[in-house]
């Protein structure tokens, strides 16, 4: 039987239970919208270390744990995986000091920090009701020009490798939409028009992202149900993150 978790710091030799994110994580997140102040978050920090804090550090390990247990080269812990909900302010016009989402990420072992890529799941307040809006996926982000130049040169001269990898029923059958992003309007200097991979390599941003709700981040086997949808898309992480 597991026990909730009360404390609200966690030392490295006990690794927290997941036992579900709750409705109070969501409410908390909503009242932090409305609320986004130094005085109101303080009068709420109890509340944020329970409900949001907590959940995710037990998350991120419980992640971990299911990556290490598959043998999937992908790191999962509250350092690597969670974010600062303070805001870097310093150059942003919006002086609001807090983060109003919740973002855990769990990258490809071995791959540099600014050449990241791997899996994220993150979810903020919905724009009406008291529920939330989740992002559940993976791939790469903006990568700075020389790793983009590399994810392109391999998709050009790999594209049967990469279709097979995005039409696999495992992966598609999760990921339909298959690898998004922002995308140029022309094949970038060095392709052709006509290449069989033109739309992939036109993309500045190689992402896939899964149905994933609001009640699924309540259940205690979220684990699990992401751990099974990530490793699906291990195949196109590694063949993205290893370029």
């Amino acid at each position: 039987m597991a026990t909730r978790v009360k404390s609200f710091s966690f030392p490295d030799e006990a690794a927290p239970i997941f036992e579900g994110f709750s409705k109070e994580t969501f409410k908390f997140l909503h009242g932090l919208k409305k609320n986004n102040n130094k005085e109101w978050f303080e009068a709420h920090r109890e509340e944020y270390e329970m409900h949001l804090r907590n959940p995710s550090k037990a998350l991120a390990y419980a992640m971990g744990e299911y990556f290490r247990a598959h043998n999937m080269p992908i790191i999962g812990n509250a350092k690597t995986s969670l974010f600062r909900i303070n805001r870097d302010i310093r150059f942003s016009k919006d002086k609001s000091p807090y983060k109003t989402h919740v973002g855990l990420s769990f990258p490809l072992d071995g791959t540099k920090k600014e050449e990241w890529s791997g899996f994220y799941i993150g979810f903020e307040p919905a724009k009406t009701g008291k529920d939330v809006s989740v992002f559940a996926g993976g791939g790469v982000y903006m990568p700075m020009p020389p790793f983009l130049k590399r994810i392109r040169a391999k998709i050009a001269a790999e594209h049967k490798t990469v279709t097979k990898l995005l039409t696999a029923k495992s992966f598609s059958a999760l990921y339909p939409t298959g690898l998004t992003g922002e995308s140029l309007k022309r094949i970038p200097v060095g392709y052709s028009e006509d290449h069989p991979a033109a739309e992939l390599l036109k993309l500045k941003s190689f992402i896939f992202n899964t149905n994933l709700t609001g009640e699924d981040l309540l259940r205690e086997e979220l684990p699990q149900l992401l751990g099974a949808k990530f490793k699906a898309a291990l195949p196109v992480v590694e063949f993205l993150g290893r370029s």
